[in-house]
């Protein structure tokens, strides 16, 4: 009975932080520290050059400070020679393994995937918990006002449709 306990709480604080789930699973797969995991470190301590951009649940963040950051990575690696180049290579690898993206329209700023980090780190550690008690809380979804009854729904007009004979010779009419 204890043991439920202690799992049902171990539970809740997976569930409602998704940092600290994901560092534990890190920690528990006993190889070093990953960029990401130093990053939600950095995140969680409020070091300078780096800071949540909305809600942390979000999991968009912005380096105000690519430098500053890059050297800290460095550090923390026994890298003296790390730049933003450097570390930004290192992020770019975490699109490919849907850990993170890039925030488009947006310098320096960069998403968590709370699913694919909790993948990732479920597939280093398989005898941690099942990825999905690592992922973030999700806020209510927003449903636009319903349209009232006597309104009368729009109609979307119809998908164009595709001709092969009209595709494969648009050369001939100037328009590919």
């Amino acid at each position: 009975m204890l043991w439920l306990a202690s799992e049902h709480r171990r539970i809740q604080q997976l569930y409602h932080e998704p940092y600290a789930a994901l560092s534990a699973c890190a920690r528990s797969s006993g190889g070093q520290v990953q960029l990401w995991q130093f990053l939600l470190e950095e995140l969680a301590a409020g070091a300078p050059g780096i800071c949540w951009e909305g809600a942390p649940g979000d999991g968009e963040f912005r380096l105000s400070d690519p430098d500053e950051v890059a050297k800290r990575w460095g550090r923390r690696k026994q890298k003296p020679n790390m730049n933003y180049d450097k570390l930004s290579r290192a992020l770019r690898y975490y699109y490919d393994k849907n850990i993170m993206s890039k925030v488009h329209g947006k310098r320096y700023a960069y998403r968590f995937s709370w699913a694919g980090l909790a993948a990732a780190c479920q597939a280093q550690a398989p005898d941690a918990p099942p990825y999905w008690h690592y992922l973030a809380p999700r806020p209510p979804h927003h449903h636009p006002p319903a349209q009232p009854s006597h309104a009368t729904p729009a109609h979307p007009a119809p998908a164009p449709q595709h001709h092969p004979s009209t595709a494969d010779h648009s050369h001939q009419l100037g328009t590919r």
